[in-house]
């Protein structure tokens, strides 16, 4: 039994050291409303903004219907941290603003900090 216990504290040392530094990727979670109401379904997008020094891969999430997203990429790459543009499509059956869908146009940036969670929310009008 002394050798279970030590072993699992050995196992937790090494878990506590997985992923708390400066080193790993910038986890990204938040929630978007649109006119004060969660924005029920649909999708967000992070494209890095190379204006501001982005770089990297675009990241997208899923919005549920509550208004919450939690960001990934397709490469399987780390989001990289620095500045994005944030654009928004809504689920099927209803609709946004036309320029939410436009990187350029969509007035929603935000910077994504190292080494840290990132909760951004987002209202859209």
């Amino acid at each position: 039994m002394h050798r279970v216990s030590r072993v699992f504290c050995v196992a937790l040392l090494a878990l506590a050291g997985c992923g708390g530094g400066d080193d790993s990727p910038p986890a990204v979670t938040g929630k978007v409303t649109y006119r004060g109401a969660p924005l029920a379904g649909g999708t967000i997008v992070f494209t890095p903004d190379p204006e501001r020094g982005g770089d990297g891969p675009i990241a997208w999430g899923e919005i549920d219907a509550e208004g919450r997203y939690s960001l990934k990429t397709n490469s399987g790459e780390a989001l990289s941290p620095g500045w994005h543009r944030v654009t928004f499509a809504a689920a099927t059956g209803k609709s946004l603003p036309s320029h939410y869908s436009d990187p350029a146009r969509s007035g929603k940036t935000c910077e994504v900090k190292a080494g840290q969670g990132n909760a951004l929310d987002f209202e859209l009008q």
